[in-house]
């Protein structure tokens, strides 16, 4: 019998797990339920994600493969084994898109070269969400994910970030580790000019923490002051500018 060409399915799961299930879409669970081999950053968060999407499934039916930011070569050609053996294959994130500020791109590419089927599904993008609710331009952007940690390579990248965007008039899009969030707003307010307009959009999973804000330096440094913001500590953040 003639063996069908594999596919990689792209599962983008919730943003947090306690928020979101109803937006799930019946194709995605029912493609799930259809799974099972799974590349997954952690056993553990992936097991509790689907737990909360799928409650009737059976957990001991996905064989799990682990694809964090510490895999190398050999281990991504170990992850196809499955597909090499006809299985399909999910792509799951412990929360949003697989492959976008995510490990897994590397492994989209390699089912390409072979020749395999790759299928997306939709689902919640923090970075996505975050641009199409800033106001700022959304018809350009540019992705930098993590800045430097520390000045003056900090420092020197937000310049660079706001010269670019000062030049290009794109909205500039990164991330930050959850516990230094609070520490990269200080440095901002510090460094971009008064007339630059910043986002912040925090915990976006639909829940009674989501916040998002956009103002020009200047007024963040006057909500600031007036303890009218909320703390951003080791809570998901994405941040975007664009100079005016």
């Amino acid at each position: 019998m003639e063996m069908t060409t594999p596919e990689l399915v792209l599962l983008p799961t919730l943003l947090d797990a306690e928020y979101g299930t109803e937006q799930v879409s019946t194709a995605f669970k029912a493609r799930l339920l259809r799974l099972n081999h799974l590349v997954v950053e952690s056993e553990r968060e992936s097991r509790r994600m689907i737990r909360r999407i799928l409650p009737e499934a059976n957990l001991n039916q996905y064989h799990l493969y682990l694809l964090n930011e510490h895999s190398n070569t050999d281990d991504l050609l170990k992850l196809l084994e499955p597909m090499e053996r006809g299985h399909d294959l999910g792509l799951m994130s412990d929360a949003g898109c697989p492959a976008l500020a995510d490990p897994g791109s590397n492994l989209v590419l390699e089912v390409h070269r072979r020749g395999w089927k790759v299928v997306p599904f939709s689902g919640p993008s923090s970075i996505m969400l975050a641009w199409m609710s800033s106001g700022l331009n959304g018809q350009r952007m540019e992705f930098h994910g993590y800045l430097p940690v520390k000045s003056p390579a900090l420092e020197s990248k937000i310049r660079d970030l706001e010269a670019e965007s000062r030049r290009t008039h794109q909205t500039q899009i990164w991330i930050e580790t959850p516990y230094r969030n609070q520490s990269l707003l200080n440095s901002l307010l510090k460094i971009l000019n008064p007339s630059t307009l910043l986002c912040l959009a925090c915990r976006l999973n639909g829940g009674p923490e989501e916040w998002i804000k956009t103002a020009t330096v200047q007024e963040w440094i006057v909500m600031v002051g007036a303890n009218l913001v909320p703390t951003f500590h080791k809570k998901p953040c994405v941040f975007l500018l664009q100079c005016q």
